[in-house]
């Protein structure tokens, strides 16, 4: 017989997101247990770009965790010197310099990791590590799950089930959501492996400084995604890529290594290691917007798995914090304020609206989405080259959310400035090599005119996320009107939509 354990709430995974809520319930308190598939000297060690924005905002970065001492601990924040983002295409001759907004602390990922789990088992969380979550319980609602902890079954049961278990969650795929007590009928969204992006990373110490220590770096990959260096320090690079997994497959490794080979840098470099082995990793990351429901009937899921980390605009670290907190906070007060033994999505529906309404990252995440969805329509040929027409204050405006936007007419404009004077500026040679033309950039510049003028719809739609549960279904009905009224203006087919 397996072993059984109950608590208020089981938290999935002990990435950022997990530990934010584990300690956030556990602060309010919940009866928290958080289940850990690796071994706690293992634990924290995730693929990611490293780079972290504003570490002591709590705002940024909410609850009982305390960020500060995380960012004064030398072993954790390694480096503070980023202050601008670079976009190199080499094979157009085209380097592009965008001003970061402040300065970007770069972290050891793994000392950070450990630094939160502490923090967790400090506010009172228990934490299970080398567990394997493979299977849920559930009726009406869900009530626990399935795993093995150190080659043992375990079963526990919970009045609520926080999924931090990162992308295609295997939690979120062994619950039944139509089958769960929602009436007319469930809010959750289950997202589909198109929608996300496949990832790899190393780090490597390099024998001599790098000349773009202070600069996040970015370079065109063939299949709708980029190749990264991002500097940990002026001698540690962390170098990776990746790609989304609605196009042909990368081959991650080798096209890395193929980029690597042609940098003199990198000549000589040596591999980081941690605990004992190699320093690099595979991740699968949300490629899309925010869920339009992440609750569901004793279930909440949070971070890259309800799509609110968003790496390409590097809120990765702080999506995940924000939901992570939101869903401890909530799902506690859900716990406490329980009557009749079921929680259901309008208990939980406090925390969507916080992540959308009252923090608004869910709001800033969806807006990025529609510039996603463009590129992959036009090509990243045209992009590539689209890109290198616009200066950059034109690129940082074009693609703006947040206060001083671009408007529509002066982004009307400018695209049709650049259509019309600039395009001798990438050569026609140039412009063979992408297997695109003048005439198809310009209908790629027109492409993100449409699509800035539809981020503003969604912005103000997003932004009048309902409170309760009550309005969702129309909501979502508006939303998906603005949906298909941009596929169709950007000519995308029905079979092959995002959403």
């Amino acid at each position: 017989m397996p072993v059984s354990e109950a608590y208020e709430i089981v938290v999935i995974g002990g990435g950022i997101a997990g530990c934010f809520a584990a300690a956030t319930a556990a602060d309010r308190g919940a009866d928290v247990v958080q289940l850990e598939r690796k071994s706690a000297e293992e634990a924290g060690h995730i693929a990611c770009g490293d780079a972290m924005k504003s570490p002591t905002d709590s705002k940024k970065y909410p609850g009982p965790i305390d960020m500060s001492a995380i960012a004064a601990d030398e072993d954790v924040l390694i480096d503070g010197n980023i202050d601008r983002i670079e976009w190199w295409d080499e094979e157009l001759d085209v380097k592009k310099v965008l001003p970061y907004d402040g300065h970007s602390n770069v972290v050891d990922r793994y000392e950070f990791g450990q630094r939160l789990l502490e923090q967790t088992a400090a506010c009172g969380v228990d934490q299970h590590f080398d567990t394997v979550v493979n299977g849920v319980l559930q009726d009406a609602q869900v009530e626990g799950v399935r795993a093995v902890r150190d080659g043992e079954a375990v079963t526990y049961t919970a009045d609520l089930v926080v999924d931090a278990g990162g992308s295609l969650s295997s939690v979120m795929a062994n619950v039944d959501f139509g089958s769960l007590d929602a009436e007319p009928e469930t809010s959750f969204e289950k997202p589909n492996y198109q929608q996300f992006g496949s990832a790899y990373r190393e780090v490597f110490h390099t024998q001599a400084p790098v000349p773009y220590d202070n600069a996040l770096v970015g370079k065109p990959l063939e299949r709708m995604g980029y190749i990264w260096y991002f500097p940990r320090t002026a001698t540690e690079i962390n170098v990776g890529l990746g790609f989304q997994m609605n196009k042909d497959p990368v081959t991650l490794v080798d096209r890395l290594r193929a980029d690597l080979e042609g940098r003199p840098e990198f000549d000589g470099a040596d591999l980081d290691t941690v605990n004992g082995g190699a320093n690099k990793l595979g991740a699968a990351l949300a490629l899309r917007r925010p869920l339009d429901s992440m609750v569901a009937p004793g279930y909440i899921t949070v971070g890259c798995n309800a799509g609110t980390t968003h790496p390409i605009t590097g809120k990765g670290i702080r999506g995940a914090a924000v939901t992570g907190y939101s869903a401890g906070k909530h799902g506690a007060a859900a716990v406490r304020d329980d009557e009749d033994g079921f929680i259901s999505e309008a208990d939980l529906w406090a925390h969507n609206y916080f992540v959308y309404v009252e923090h608004g990252l869910g709001t800033r995440t969806a807006v990025k989405d529609p510039y996603n969805i463009a590129a992959s329509q036009v090509g990243m040929e045209n992009v590539r080259a689209a890109v290198a027409l616009l200066p950059e204050d034109a690129i940082a405006d074009v693609v703006s959310s947040e206060g001083n936007s671009l408007g529509v007419r002066s982004a009307i404009r400018l695209a049709s400035g650049v259509v019309q004077n600039a395009l001798s500026l990438v050569s026609d040679d140039r412009l063979e090599e992408l297997d695109t033309t003048k005439r198809a950039v310009g209908r790629t510049l027109l492409d993100f005119v449409r699509t800035r003028r539809y981020a503003e719809k969604y912005e103000r739609l997003y932004g009048e996320y309902p409170a309760t549960r009550d309005g969702f279904f129309e909501w979502r009905d508006a939303r998906d009107a603005v949906d298909d009224a941009f596929n169709d203006e950007l000519g995308i087919p029905a079979d092959r939509r995002k959403y």
